[in-house]
């Protein structure tokens, strides 16, 4: 049913006559039976963005809302799922460590763990968190240094990775934005990004002794053809979404390297990822299902009350307090995703979307490495056994020299574009 969905969803994209409304239930029948895999925090957190969706509804509706909107909760989001489900192939392709070897120590091995993890995670998403981890653990374990190295490696590629459903979010949530704008500013942050974390990571007792990750970069010629594949296409076909091409691209080079290299034995492996991997995504299914109730709420509450923020004058001072405030919620356990459906909901066009979509994208990856709650800490919590409260200390001045770091981009971006 998923395999079903997103392929339906692709048809919609490229632009067949397939209704929109046909992969939205797909996934929401597969979300209601993949329900009960989800963890308590799991449903807290859906069941909140319900609730919160339907009330909003409610509200709406008592002031002569357009009913018609609510349809839109049935499809919202679902090209994102599609998205997120299309990327998740990609690790029966990408080899992050294609070869045993011994385990390279010292603080250069840091610096290759934290870079390699950053680009591979920015392909082939928490893969590479398990990937790279189940490698480093002791004894099923990750000790402090090797849980910060991942958590901010892997979080920094959503400032401009095309694979990451940040983008994806991003360009949803603000219509106009343009993914080469994006990936090129956002590859500044995660650039210097990258520097802030190895320099305080690499100055950390026993940063000398760590177990680092035998990155073969060698590798990195699919990630670099899929990356080029997305923003070479974008042109000749511009009515295709950015986050179609993505789903696209994926699903096509998946296929065609697998039965390349294992020649008919590629249909066992493509059978076991549908039917085991696939049904895995359930938490970020049902997450994304309940963000659209929400997103879909808030427009029907600003159709009815008229509650549009008047914003001529969003520009880089608002744009970096937006930014402070999303992270700030994001350390008391507001996922990034409601923050992102709020705000677009209630400040509606923008006069630069680009800006907007930067700082989405920005409150995403600080987001993630700030929320106790977010899917990366509670995969670590849940793997090798960290709680997940405790990224909160130990990112806390990571976190605030990324948001200057970000604030400044904003500034920057504003003054040259």
């Amino acid at each position: 049913m998923l395999l079903l969905a997103i392929l339906c969803s692709l048809l919609v994209g490229v632009g067949l006559p397939v209704s929109p409304f046909w992969p939205g239930v797909l996934f929401w029948i597969a979300g209601g039976v993949l329900f009960a895999r989800l963890s308590l925090i799991q449903r807290s957190q859906t069941l909140v963005m319900f609730g919160l969706g339907g009330l909003a509804a409610v509200a709406g509706l008592v002031r002569d809302a357009d009913p018609a909107l609510l349809w839109r909760a049935l499809y919202a989001n679902q090209s994102l799922i599609a998205m997120l489900g299309a990327v998740a192939f990609l690790r029966l392709v990408t080899r992050v460590d294609a070869e045993v070897r011994p385990l390279p120590r010292g603080r250069p091995a840091l610096w290759r763990t934290l870079l390699g993890v950053h680009l591979f995670g920015a392909v082939i998403n928490m893969s590479a968190l398990v990937i790279v981890g189940d490698r480093l653990a002791r004894r099923g374990r990750l000790n402090r240094l090797q849980a910060q190295l991942l958590s901010r490696g892997f979080s920094l590629a959503a400032h401009w990775s095309p694979f990451f459903v940040a983008m994806g979010v991003a360009l949803t949530q603000a219509p106009g934005s343009r993914l080469a704008t994006l990936s090129l500013v956002g590859l500044v942050p995660a650039g210097l990004g990258l520097l802030i974390a190895g320099w305080g990571l690499s100055r950390q007792r026993g940063a000398e002794r760590l177990r680092g990750y035998p990155v073969a970069f060698g590798a990195l010629w699919v990630p670099l053809l899929l990356a080029a594949g997305v923003l070479v296409l974008r042109y000749p076909w511009p009515d295709i979404s950015v986050i179609t091409l993505v789903s696209l691209l994926s699903l096509l080079v998946t296929v065609v390297l697998l039965f390349w290299r294992l020649g008919l034995a590629a249909w066992a492996t493509l059978r076991q990822q549908i039917v085991v991997e696939l049904p895995r995504m359930a938490g970020e299914l049902v997450l994304f299902l309940s963000a659209g109730v929400l997103s879909v709420g808030i427009a029907v509450l600003v159709d009815g009350w008229q509650l549009q923020l008047d914003m001529i004058r969003f520009d880089a001072p608002a744009a970096a307090m937006l930014l402070w405030l999303m992270v700030g919620l994001a350390v008391l356990g507001v996922h990034p995703l409601i923050s992102i459906a709020t705000a677009s909901g209630l400040l509606g066009p923008v006069p630069d979307p680009n800006l907007l979509a930067l700082v989405f994208l920005m409150a995403w990856a600080l987001g993630v490495a700030a929320s106790p709650l977010s899917g990366m800490h509670m995969a670590l919590q849940g793997r090798y056994g960290i709680p997940a409260h405790r990224f909160v200390g130990w990112n806390g001045r990571y976190i605030l020299a990324m948001l200057l770091l970000d604030s400044a981009v904003l500034f920057g971006y504003q003054a040259l574009f």
